[in-house]
Formats: C-alpha cells, sequence, structure tokens
C-alpha cells in the first residue's frame, strides 16, 4: 500500500507541473497564433485537454462527501476570494498597459473562471452525495451536451464551462488515484490512448484548418450559436461528443506515459500549481508593459518562439516555488479559522457590491475615471 501511495503522488504532482505548464505555455503565444503556424497548432493541441486534466484530477482529490464530511464552507470562501483577487490582478495589469478599466463581478472570461466552477462544483458534488455515481454521470454527460444549445449559458455566471466541464470533475470525484493507476497500467489503455495523442498531435499540424473550428468548443464557454457564427453551420451535441472523447483520451494518454517516479525538484513544485495559475496571467499582463515581448519577437522566427517556449517553462518552475505559494497558504489559514458566518459574507459580499454598483450606476462612472490610453 505504501509504494502505490508513493507512486501515485509523485506520479500525479508530475502531471500537476506538466499541467500548469501547459496553461502557461497556452497564455504566452496566445498573441502570437496569428503570426505563426507552428504556434497555432501547439494552442489547439494543449486547449483540447489542458482545462479537462486540470478539472479531473481536482475531482478526483476531492475528497468524497457524506454525511460525516459535509461540504465545507471555508473552503468555498477561500476559492471565492482568490476569484476576485484574480479578477482584481487582472483588471490593475489591464490598466497598467493602458486599456480601458473593466470589471465583470458575474462571470467574465479570464482564468478566474476556474476557480468559480471549482466551488459549483463541490457544491453540486455535496448537493448529490446520495444519488447513485452512475445517475450523477450520466445526466452530468447529457447536460453537457446540450448545455450549447442554450445561448444564455456563456461567461455570464460561468454556466457554460460548469455544465461543459462538470462531467470531467465527477469522472475523478467517483475514482480513486489508485483504482487511475490501475487502468493505465493496461497495455491496451496505453496503446489506444497513445496512438489517439499521437493521431491528434499529427492532425493539429498537418491539419489544422479542420482541427482549428474546434477551439470556440474546447474553451468550453461558447454556445453553439457563436460557434456557428465564427467557424461552421450545424454546430451541435455531436460537435460537444467528438470534443469529450479527444479531450479523455489525451488526458488518459497524460496519465499512462506521465512517470512514477520522483523528478528531483520538479515533483515538489508539482505541489504548488495554485500558485502558478493564480500568479501567471497578472505577471504577464505586467511583462506586457515593459519593452520585453517586442524584443523577443524581434528576434525574429525561430529564435522568439524558442525564447518564449523557455520563458514559459521558467516562468512555471519560478511560480512554483513556496515563496509565491506562502500568501495563499497564509490567506487559506486565515480563511479557514473564521466562523461560517464570515465566510458567507465573503462569498456573497462581492456579488451584492457589483449589483449594487450596477444598479446605481456607479459602476459605469468608475470605468469611465479609466479610459483606454490612445
Amino acid at each position: 500500500m505504501t509504494k502505490t501511495l508513493n507512486e501515485r503522488i509523485y506520479k500525479f504532482d508530475n502531471i500537476k507541473l506538466l499541467s500548469i505548464f501547459l496553461v502557461v505555455v497556452g497564455h504566452v503565444i496566445e498573441p502570437y497564433i496569428g503570426k505563426s503556424e507552428l504556434f497555432k497548432s501547439l494552442f489547439i493541441f494543449i486547449y483540447s485537454f489542458h482545462m479537462p486534466l486540470f478539472i479531473f484530477i481536482s475531482g478526483l482529490f476531492q475528497k468524497r462527501f457524506t454525511d460525516t464530511n459535509k461540504l465545507k464552507i471555508n473552503k468555498i470562501a477561500y476559492f471565492v476570494t482568490l476569484g476576485f483577487l484574480l479578477k482584481i490582478l487582472h483588471a490593475l495589469s489591464k490598466v497598467a498597459r493602458g486599456k480601458a478599466f473593466s470589471f465583470d463581478f458575474f462571470g467574465g472570461g479570464s482564468i478566474d473562471w476556474f476557480m468559480f466552477v471549482l466551488c459549483m462544483f463541490m457544491i453540486t458534488a455535496y448537493l448529490t452525495r446520495k444519488l447513485h455515481p452512475a445517475i450523477v454521470l450520466s445526466v452530468t454527460f447529457v447536460l453537457g451536451c446540450v448545455s450549447g444549445y442554450v445561448d444564455v449559458f456563456n461567461d455570464t455566471l460561468w454556466l457554460s464551462r460548469y455544465f461543459v466541464f462538470m462531467p470531467f470533475y465527477f469522472a475523478g470525484y467517483y475514482m480513486t488515484p489508485q483504482q487511475l493507476i490501475k487502468i493505465e497500467k493496461n497495455w491496451i489503455t496505453k496503446i489506444i490512448s497513445g496512438l489517439s495523442m499521437l493521431t491528434f498531435f499529427v492532425l493539429c499540424f498537418r491539419n489544422l484548418r479542420l482541427v482549428y473550428q474546434l477551439r470556440m468548443l474546447f474553451t468550453g464557454k461558447n454556445p453553439f450559436s457563436s460557434v456557428e457564427k465564427y467557424y461552421f453551420d450545424g454546430c451541435g451535441a455531436h460537435h460537444r461528443l467528438l470534443c469529450y472523447l479527444i479531450s479523455a483520451l489525451l488526458c488518459m494518454a497524460v496519465f499512462c506515459f506521465i512517470p512514477n517516479i520522483k523528478v528531483p525538484i520538479l515533483s515538489k513544485m508539482g505541489a504548488n500549481t495554485l500558485s502558478v495559475y493564480f500568479w501567471h496571467v497578472p505577471l504577464i499582463g505586467l511583462l506586457k508593459t515593459t519593452p520585453l515581448f517586442t524584443l523577443i519577437f524581434d528576434l525574429g522566427d525561430p529564435l522568439y518562439k524558442i525564447i518564449l517556449l523557455t520563458f514559459a517553462l521558467l516562468l512555471t518552475l519560478i511560480l512554483s516555488l513556496d515563496i509565491f505559494m506562502y500568501p495563499l497558504s497564509l490567506l487559506n489559514k486565515l480563511i479557514s479559522k473564521l466562523k461560517p458566518v464570515w465566510c458567507y459574507v465573503l462569498i456573497f459580499a462581492p456579488f451584492v457590491i457589483g449589483a449594487t454598483l450596477h444598479l446605481s450606476g456607479a459602476y459605469e462612472r468608475i470605468v469611465a475615471l479609466f479610459p483606454a490610453k490612445k
């Protein structure tokens, strides 16, 4: 049992570090996908599975809710607080870059969505704790496939991502790490998932036009009508099903081929993926106020591509250091000591403030104070 547990720790720390590295790579290269077919291919390959993988792992290590293990409102308050702190940092970095101030209290497309959706998953898991897993998995899968037909399921209240990614969360939630390790050791699983990843990787680089049409579906935030507007007609549940299949096979390939070994330094960094997720976008935003990325791009092809990918790797490793995780851990400790009533205040106060600002017209006056610089 001890050996299996050790393998689980090392394997999943390695997977989490790889996953967050892919997240950072995606955000570093995104501004350049219109200039580089290579980056465009790499971008769609990464986006096809990196968030489903992250969400699956989140469910995998979520302790099953029972009558004795109840929903911890302190943990919900912690993630909601992180979400709004990320919104603040993102808004400030936009103003620093000369863009207009904006702050969406009730949704938005920045990376803060993960914090809010994770809370929604935890609450859903608690509310459905007495239902049979087969029922929950079936319903979430169907909802994920058909939610795209409802146009109001978009970035508002993060509803689209909630429904689209929920099957991955519950697939992990109802599985144990030991069960997953047993599945991925099967040689048939390795062959199918490995060939699937190789095939899709080749398609991304050899038939980009075909694969790239799925981009808006892989993000999880767009209804089918938006996809039809920009890419192809007839988008529906069968396309969502295709994306689910691709994401699941690629996630399984990652589980199969990431080793169960302790990689010096790196495996430990895999435990600090939250700090990388929290800090990397605001930091990239601040760096965009400097000539750094312009200087890198001016180096020409292929040197700028190599440097950008190296920068993404270094940024991931640096933000994985304990010093960047310390303030988040400190915040978690502080919130964990709060009484439930104050946790509810932390959760609902920002939404109440947002509604008040919008209804009173104060939000528009605040936005007008920080116009975009010409």
